[in-house]
């Protein structure tokens, strides 16, 4: 009888270990996804100053928006999503979703490029006043993507890919004194409170927009 309670255990705390795992697979992923982004990014030099996982104010529904990584450079600011979807991804730049393909398995997800639309607005609303015309690039990476079959635009790739096209900017359009102003401007109104960064996720899931 001791041997079937013991066992009943167990298979009960293997299914709780189990449904755990699952539920915090997604989350572990998205975060080693980000994690090989910026060691990418990080490939860009001096010049180029990082800013992971940046909460700011905004006017859309849920009045917070949480950028994956902003670069601020000399030669401007690039604002990027990341996404670390596997499979083939398929979409229009105009679509409202875009779709993931694995072998016969199909899942629908909110555009990012519509997604990242709203960072550029929380990031132009923060340094318009002091730099009104400064444009802001955005990019999005799929890092573990086998095949991307984006149309429509050309800021959507991999790591590298994205590495490369931030290269091809290569005008200074900022002072060493400006980009770091900016840089400061950003990191200041970076949202640390953890219950803030808790209702963002628990808002972000109610629309649907992760």
């Amino acid at each position: 009888m001791k041997n079937i309670i013991y066992l009943i255990i167990w298979f009960t705390f293997l299914a709780f270990i189990v449904q755990w795992v699952k539920y915090k697979f997604p989350h572990w992923k998205g975060w080693f996804g980000e994690r090989f982004v910026h060691k990418k990014l990080s490939e860009l030099g001096e010049m180029y100053k990082i800013i992971d996982d940046l909460l700011l104010p905004s006017a859309g529904n849920i009045n917070t928006t949480q950028i994956d990584h902003v670069i601020v450079s000399n030669y401007g600011i690039f604002c990027i999503e990341t996404k670390d979807y596997s499979g083939w991804i398929f979409g229009n730049a105009r679509d409202q979703y875009w779709t993931q393909v694995i072998y016969r398995r199909k899942h629908r997800f909110y555009n990012p490029l519509r997604q990242n639309y709203a960072h550029i607005m929380a990031i132009e609303d923060l340094i318009k006043l002091q730099f009104p015309n400064i444009k802001i690039f955005p990019f999005i990476i799929f890092p573990s993507a086998g095949k991307l079959k984006i149309t429509g635009t050309d800021c959507v790739g991999n790591g590298r890919d994205t590495v490369a096209k931030i290269r091809t900017f290569n005008r200074e359009i900022l002072t060493d004194t400006d980009r770091d102003k900016i840089y400061e401007i950003l990191v200041n109104a970076d949202i640390k409170d953890k219950e803030s960064r808790k209702l963002h996720i628990k808002n972000a899931k109610s629309m649907k927009i992760k």
